[in-house]
């Protein structure tokens, strides 16, 4: 007999009942976070009697509740309800009650949970259709962040149909030349008089024949839900690695910046990635600068220093991207040996007189410099931007004021104006 038999029985007579107009229905997916993180910590048994645990603490908190246990760490519970707002109260109660500790072996361990809610409504046929919206609102949920509910909203199904379309035209796009590498300059600011070349940011663009560009903030996190990313982030790293070098070869060796997603910092092998792709295309590795989010060096910290200590022995740079956007503990930097600091252009756009966000863009400069950073700053965009940033030590520029993302070959004509 079918496990989950039970289960689907009672999701169809939910959405039965709430179609013939009888009390309201919902179901609770409900999905628990960091398990590998104590597995590896803890061993095998310790994400097991996570499980185990959570499953009791419903049973004992949700008392003549059917709890059902799924595949992949999940939980599903179908309530009888009056509306939204009580079945929200409901995944809130189990957020905090699933985020409590845990005790294996006489430690305290950590899973907080993300709850998918959907309603059962006279638009539905059957618990399949129920369960896709859970899973839809659960999915958000894992992705905004742990501890976190979400009830299903129906723009919430044109999302994924969106990315379902999206993930397949991007394999198709990739087997087609669709995608492409521009370069934004960065300029050094320590001299008041001049704004010197030294480097360029490599950004990957997607270009479809019958649409046109397709925004980065649209694809990327697709690709990296898909594992799309992986591939597309090499083929980002050799192109600007080769380029460096054919320009380093004509006489203009600037720095590259390219930037690596949490996935691919995360996956098996990537510091022997990285000293492949040197190697194959010869660039000198002490040019190539690896710019990682604030959110991938807040996910198990001490684990990440070490595999960023792995990636500096390559000879390469490694530094926080985007400063000041993310969710990094200021206390953990110095963990990382972190080589430089990009504070984020929402923090450099806000600059003014006599502004809070000039005292915040001088403490973090301050601060990186204290722990041996170089400190970057993105999105300068006026000429009053440059001058407070001058005033306040920064070392290197970016933004629109310098130059837009911008293909290679247009860059050859700025940087070899004589050919």
């Amino acid at each position: 007999m079918d496990i989950h038999a039970d289960f689907f029985a009672e999701l169809d007579a939910a959405v039965a009942a709430a179609r013939n107009g009888g009390k309201g229905a919902a179901l609770l997916l409900v999905g628990l976070g960091r398990l590998d993180f104590i597995d590896r910590n803890l061993g095998l048994g310790g994400g097991d009697a996570v499980l185990e645990a959570v499953q009791a603490l419903l049973r004992n908190q949700l008392s003549g509740i059917s709890i059902h246990r799924l595949r992949d760490a999940r939980y599903g519970v179908v309530v009888r309800c009056a509306d939204s707002a009580e079945v929200m109260n409901l995944a809130h109660r189990l957020v905090a009650l699933c985020s409590s500790p845990h005790c294996f072996n006489g430690r305290d361990v950590f899973s907080p949970p993300f709850i998918g809610v959907a309603m059962a409504g006279s638009d539905q046929e059957n618990g399949t259709a129920l369960l896709k919206d859970a899973l839809a609102a659960m999915d958000e949920a894992r992705r905004s962040h742990l501890g976190c509910a979400r009830l299903y909203d129906p723009a919430l199904a044109s999302k994924m149909d969106h990315d379902f379309h999206i993930e397949n035209n991007m394999r198709a796009a990739f087997e087609t030349d669709q995608f492409h590498v521009v370069y934004q300059p960065l300029v050094d600011l320590t001299s008041p008089d001049t704004n010197r070349l030294v480097g360029f940011e490599a950004l990957l663009r997607w270009t479809r024949p019958d649409l046109g560009p397709i925004p980065p903030d649209r694809f990327i996190p697709v690709a990296e839900a898909c594992g799309l990313i992986i591939g597309l982030g090499h083929y980002v790293l050799w192109t600007a690695c080769r380029q460096q070098v054919e320009w380093a070869a004509k006489g203009r060796p600037v720095t590259m910046s390219v930037n690596l997603s949490p996935v691919q910092l995360m996956s098996a092998g990537i510091e022997d990635a990285i000293t492949e792709v040197v190697a194959e295309t010869g660039i000198d590795p002490t040019f190539l600068k690896l710019e990682l989010t604030e959110t991938a060096l807040a996910t198990d910290p001490p684990v990440m220093a070490e595999k960023l200590g792995r990636l500096r022995r390559t000879g390469v740079s490694v530094g926080v991207d985007d400063f000041g956007s993310g969710y990094s503990s200021l206390g953990q930097l110095d963990l990382f040996g972190l080589d430089f600091m990009k504070i984020d252009k929402s923090l450099i756009q806000r600059l003014g007189p006599g502004g809070r966000q000039a005292e915040l863009v001088r403490l973090a400069a301050a601060l990186a410099k204290h722990l041996g950073m170089s400190v970057v700053a993105e999105g300068i965009e006026d000429d009053e931007h440059l001058q407070a940033l001058r005033k306040l030590g920064i070392d290197v520029g970016q933004g629109y004021l310098f130059g837009r993302p911008t293909p290679p070959d247009q860059i050859v004509q700025w940087l070899f104006p004589n050919g």
